[in-house]
C-alpha cells in the first residue's frame, strides 16, 4: 500500500519538533539542577522584555519544567531525592527581544510599500540530560519558544461596526500581550520536558 507523501512529511516534521513529548511507561523522577543564570537581551528597546524581570522569567521557566512532567508520567523537581532516575542540567536560559521589518505588498492598499517595525520575542534554553545522578551522559540539546508581532489586513470589530475596510486594504500591526515574555518562558520549560521524555523513553 502506498503511503501518502504529504501526511508522512507532516508527521516527520511534528515528530522531529521540540514540542511533542512521549508518555513514559513507568513513573520516573527527574532532578533539575537549577543553578543557571537568566539572561535578558533586548536589542530592540524593551517594549515587552524587561531586564529587571529576569527572576519572573526564570520562575515561569521552572514552573513550565515542573508542571509539564505530570503529562508524561515524569516527576520533575529541583529538590534532590535519595534515588535519582535522571538528572537535567540547565546550562542556559535566555529571553531575547529583537526587531524585524515587514513591508506591505498590496497594490490596492493605500499602505502599499509602507514598512512596519515589528518585535520578535524568543525564550530559549540549552540543557544536558544524564542517567541517574550524572552517571551516564545521554546528550545535550536546545529548544525555544517564540512569538512575533504581525501585520494584518483582516477586519476587526471596529471595522464591522463602522463598515470600514471591506476590501481588506487597511493594514495595522497586531501587538502582543504585555506579559508575553512570562508566557514564552513557561512554554520553553514545557518544551524542554517534552523533548527529554522522548530521550528518556529510550533508556527505560
Amino acid at each position: 500500500m502506498k503511503i501518502p507523501i504529504l501526511p508522512t512529511s507532516i508527521l516527520i516534521i511534528l515528530l522531529n519538533g521540540c514540542y511533542i513529548g512521549k508518555p513514559l511507561k513507568e513513573n520516573t523522577n527527574l532532578y533539575i539542577e537549577a543553578s543557571f543564570e537568566t539572561s535578558v537581551n533586548n536589542t530592540f528597546g524593551n517594549k515587552y522584555s524587561d531586564k529587571l524581570k529576569w527572576n519572573d522569567y526564570k520562575n515561569a521557566f521552572m514552573s513550565g519544567l515542573k508542571s509539564e512532567g505530570s503529562y508524561y508520567n515524569l516527576e520533575a523537581s529541583d529538590v534532590k531525592l535519595q534515588k535519582v532516575d535522571f538528572t537535567l542540567v540547565i546550562k542556559s536560559f535566555s529571553v531575547s527581544e529583537s526587531s524585524h521589518s515587514e513591508t506591505v505588498n498590496d497594490e490596492k492598499s493605500p499602505y502599499n510599500g509602507k514598512s512596519f517595525e515589528l518585535s520578535s520575542l524568543d525564550a530559549s534554553s540549552t540543557f544536558v540530560l544524564y542517567k541517574g545522578n550524572k552517571e551516564t551522559l545521554l546528550g545535550e540539546w536546545s529548544t525555544s519558544a517564540n512569538k512575533d508581532e504581525k501585520i494584518s489586513n483582516n477586519r476587526n470589530f471596529g471595522d464591522y461596526v463602522f463598515g470600514t475596510n471591506k476590501d481588506n486594504s487597511d493594514y495595522r500591526y497586531k501587538e502582543l500581550k504585555d506579559d508575553i515574555c512570562v508566557d514564552l518562558s513557561e512554554k520553553c520549560g514545557k518544551h524542554v520536558i517534552a523533548k527529554i521524555t522522548r530521550k528518556i523513553s529510550k533508556h527505560l
